[in-house]
């Protein structure tokens, strides 16, 4: 078997970056900070090769026996992941440092676990894509309850591992029933067959749906999503709401689309009705939260039903579009939980949306970019959260599910109310509590401003960002099997 190393080239980066930052963790003497630099700097190389590479026009192949496929849509995905690991990583390096938290392990297991994510987005095989899942997932869990000394960090750690593992379960059990009733774990061969009236098939198929639900936080699958936000030291929420729930979007749509063409009419219908479901769910419990990292929990819940509305199209429009508003989700949502990581009260990280009334003229810095998030996450002009949205509809309007966009629509409306609130208390509510903001750190004002110049710059020129994207989608091998 020969390998193609070149072609491997941003995996071998983060390879070589995670052994790096092992090395200088060993070394006592040098500072600590240096981890996270490591870090930012491999993720930028690998992201450079990536960018290399989908200009160069890479044809599609596939490495370790058709294990692992290399096209334009996994680089594009890669970027995706080193987009965040950068912008976690900037934000974490303060917030670490305040915390009294080992640094070294912390951006190991960031590394570890986007390395994970890039196997997901490039498996070719349904055991590819459980190794990047657990290779993904197992670093999540760990990094959950990272607060060794916290009683709500560990909480999150527990139920993150016992619900991921229930959830392997079954993704696995799935994995185990469609190579029962097509002889082959690869997706080309099971793309290949006919298998409409296979019961195993089509009970393995629902199985992955599932695995894949608790992973993205799907409803009904989403019940460890608000504890584990709100446990999770706060940059480990950014890191778990973003390049993770991309990652596990990678998979689904390549599996499901590229492998079970044949069962279309099946399958739709389900992510449908999930779409649905998890839109309205997500939004009207958002609605009561009193406390922003729940809220954010919930929203990442109804965003994950806004990607589903894409997928529900059935469509090449339909993948870029949702791949498209992955990247301005997980850029908003790092940049919203980077902006609320400095404030404190007499008691600690505060989180209560009430302790923010008058920050804004406080800190009118800091409210301006958490605002700024807000306004994006509620899908207004002239942000990326808009035109994402927009792209996500027409999609869906242009395969005949009108009545999915509605209702869409609708939980947008909804969910612009408890955005708004979070800016209302930032301008237009009386301080309850003194509320300290920590002294701006260097790094976290770079990301909050990358950020933000990103969610800008993507709602005005989004066409510099969708375009490639439309001809990466192209120039995979699911074109073949979407229209």
């Amino acid at each position: 078997m020969e390998i193609n190393w070149q072609l491997l080239m941003p995996y071998l980066v983060i390879i070589v970056t995670f052994i790096l930052v092992l090395i200088y963790d060993m070394i006592d003497s040098l500072s600590k900070r240096g981890l996270a630099w490591l870090t930012i700097l491999g993720s930028l190389v690998a992201s450079i090769v990536s960018v290399n590479m989908l200009t160069a026009g890479l044809v599609s192949t596939t490495e370790f026996s058709g294990m692992l496929r290399i096209d334009q849509y996994s680089l594009f995905f890669n970027l995706i992941f080193f987009v965040s690991l950068i912008l976690v990583s900037l934000i974490s390096l303060s917030y670490l440092g305040r915390q009294d938290l080992r640094q070294g392990q912390y951006y190991l297991l960031m590394l570890l676990s986007t390395f994970g994510m890039m196997l997901m987005a490039g498996a070719n095989d349904l055991v590819m894509v459980f190794l990047g899942l657990e290779l993904m997932s197992l670093p999540l869990y760990v990094l959950a309850g990272y607060f060794r000394t916290n009683s709500y960090s560990s909480e999150a750690g527990m139920k993150y591992l016992l619900l991921g593992a229930f959830s392997s379960c079954f993704f696995l059990y799935g994995i185990a029933l469609i190579y029962g009733g097509t002889g082959t774990t690869d997706l080309a061969k099971i793309a290949s067959g006919q298998f409409s009236n296979n019961m195993l098939v089509i009970v393995g198929m629902f199985l992955l749906i599932v695995g894949f639900g608790f992973k993205v936080g799907l409803v009904p699958f989403h019940q460890w999503a608000p504890d584990v936000y709100d446990g999770s030291p706060t940059s480990v929420t950014a890191f778990i709401a973003a390049g993770p729930k991309a990652a596990g979007f990678s998979a689904f749509f390549r599996v499901f689309i590229e492998s079970f063409g044949s069962l279309e009419n099946d399958w739709i219908l389900a992510i449908t009705i999930l779409a649905a479901l998890t839109m309205t769910v997500g939004n009207l419990a958002a609605v009561a939260q009193r406390n922003i990292k729940r809220m954010l929990a919930y929203s990442s819940i109804a965003h994950a039903g806004y990607v589903l509305v894409a997928l529900a199209a059935g469509s090449q429009n339909g993948v870029s579009s949702a791949t498209f508003y992955l990247l301005v989700y997980c850029i908003m949502n790092v940049g919203a939980f980077g902006a609320i990581i400095l404030t404190k009260t007499d008691d600690g990280d505060t989180f209560e949306i009430a302790d923010y009334a008058g920050l804004g003229f406080q800190k009118p810095v800091l409210a301006i970019f958490l605002s700024v998030m807000m306004f994006s996450l509620a899908g207004f002009p002239p942000t990326a959260g808009f035109i994402s949205k927009f792209y996500v509809f027409r999609s869906a309007v242009e395969s005949g599910r009108i009545w999915l966009v509605v209702i869409a629509a609708i939980n947008t409306a909804i969910s612009a109310y408890y955005y708004l609130r979070v800016v209302v208390t930032l301008y237009m509510k009386e301080r309850r509590v003194e509320l300290k903001v920590l002294p701006y750190s260097g790094y976290l004002v770079v990301a909050l401003i990358l950020a933000t110049a990103g969610v800008l710059l993507l709602g005005i020129l989004p066409s510099q960002i969708l375009n490639p994207v439309q001809e990466a989608i192209k120039n995979s091998v699911m074109v073949s099997v979407i229209k």
